[in-house]
């Protein structure tokens, strides 16, 4: 089965995850209306719950694949969905003030955590659903109802601010600053929601709402910063809070690699420059491509002497031993590095990166070297990494910067960067590297443009000045 198959099947396999929520659902609102049940209201909630959680499996399936073959961010998807709606339910009829209820929690939540794509159709969802169940349950008295009229008119009108501002900002302040935005619009909406219905009628009740309806701005933020690490730890995904708090040089991981491997420590915050920059020029995500940078090579912590940035004092162990051996401790980095990452409880995301970055790759030095020593031609697979190949781009990204990273700083000549970097992603393309993943061509352009840019902004000539010895001029 092709990986594009492979693909196509995970996203089928992940339909049940839809049908509970479907399930959960209904057994929610039927429930929360138990006293205003009779079959004909049951049956068009049912059908209409089926209707929306049928679309947005569309939606995801075929605009937004990048989730679609995610069982972690699909479940994501779903329990942002549950919680929101179950939050707004709670604000509206056990407070009994539907104002501070968190009406664009999903988009916040699920833009950090899934994909910006799905996050303003999962909070467009919650928002039709809870009004569909007020209509189907008041008796017709839908016209009339501010509270169904304001969850739809400010859900909407917020979950479409937060959908502008997603994935902008990287600090946690930031997001309180949207709180109050969010609090305004609200409170906006709940005034002219008040003139539709109420005209000139009861102005004195109408202060307080507007104070909650503010409120609530704020309380969406706050609850985005609750369900955050939860959501974070029961389904293994990471919002940027966290890549940026991962990709620390001062984790207990980051540490015990600059003691053991320095050479390789090094090295990874290089290739992270690299990385970072060429996720940004290309729209990625630049907080995991400098996490997934970080921790690439974490597996060079054992046997840190068999590669060649942590041999200082210029003695190659690799000498000494024969050409299989060394192919099977530099290939172990990988294994190793896996290992490392899940006993750590790296992100998946990472975890990936480590085994993905150098692909199917041989190891040209050692299957060189083997060659020397045998009649005819050797095949590469003894010779070549396990794999998988890269799967995303961000991996795809890394291979081609651990790569550069490494023979530019061999070469240290700007003159000679284009043509190496050009090799490097060359020779790729020739082994078919980048076939599982969806990285154009012009993505590539811009990736070799963007690594030349880089070296020659680290490799950039200083000022040479004059040596002069200060003396103190003190009376």
């Amino acid at each position: 089965m092709t990986s594009k198959a492979k693909k196509q099947d995970n996203g089928y396999k992940n339909i049940w995850v839809f049908f509970l929520t479907f399930l959960v659902f209904c057994a929610i609102i039927l429930l929360s209306n138990l006293s205003k049940i009779n079959l004909i209201n049951t049956i068009v909630m049912v059908g209409s719950v089926l209707l929306l959680i049928v679309s947005i499996a569309v939606f995801v399936y075929y605009s937004d694949k990048a989730i679609a073959t995610s069982t972690r961010k699909i479940a994501t998807l779903c329990a942002t969905m549950l919680v929101s709606y179950v939050l707004i339910y709670v604000c509206d009829v056990v407070v009994g003030q539907v104002e501070i209820a968190p009406l664009a929690l999903c988009t916040l939540v699920l833009s950090l955590l899934v994909s910006g794509k799905s996050s303003f159709i999962g909070n467009f969802l919650v928002i039709i659903l809870y009004y569909l169940q007020h209509v189907n349950f008041q008796s017709g008295q839908i016209l009339l109802d501010e509270t169904s009229f304001y969850v739809l008119f400010a859900g909407i009108a917020t979950a479409v601010c937060s959908s502008c501002v997603q994935g902008r900002y990287s600090s946690r302040f930031s997001y309180i600053s949207i709180g109050f935005v969010l609090g305004l619009i609200s409170a906006i909406c709940r005034l002219l929601v008040f003139l539709m219905i109420n005209a000139t009628q009861g102005w004195d009740k109408i202060y307080m709402p507007l104070v909650w309806a503010f409120v609530g701005g704020v309380v969406t933020t706050m609850t985005m910063f609750v369900l955050l690490p939860v959501f974070e730890r029961l389904f293994n995904v990471v919002s940027p809070f966290r890549y940026s708090e991962i990709a620390n040089t001062n984790t207990a991981l980051m540490r015990k690699m600059y003691e053991i491997a320095p050479g390789t420590f090094n090295h990874s915050l290089t290739v992270a420059n690299y990385v970072e920059a060429c996720a940004s020029a290309i729209g990625e995500n630049p907080f995991l491509a400098r996490a997934i940078a970080y921790y690439h090579d974490i597996g060079k912590m054992k046997n840190p002497q068999y590669f060649a940035e942590n041999q200082l004092d210029g003695v190659n162990l690799h000498d000494q031993i024969t050409p299989e051996t060394s192919v099977s401790i530099i290939k172990s980095h990988t294994t190793y590095g896996i290992s490392l990452a899940k006993q750590h409880r790296l992100p998946v995301e990472i975890q990936r990166a480590i085994v993905e970055h150098h692909g199917t790759m041989p190891i040209k030095y050692f299957y060189f070297k083997a060659q020397k020593y045998t009649d005819g031609k050797l095949a590469y697979d003894e010779y070549s990494y396990a794999g998988p190949k890269p799967t995303s781009k961000l991996t795809a990204i890394l291979m081609i910067c651990d790569a550069c990273e490494a023979a530019l700083r061999a070469s240290n000549d700007k003159t000679r960067a284009e043509s190496i970097v050009d090799n490097i992603v060359d020779e790729r393309m020739r082994f078919n590297q980048f076939s599982d993943c969806p990285l154009t061509m012009q993505e590539i352009d811009v990736i070799k443009s963007t690594i030349i840019t880089t070296f020659i902004g680290i490799k950039h000539k200083r000022v040479k000045y004059p040596e002069i010895k200060l003396e103190d001029n003190k009376q």
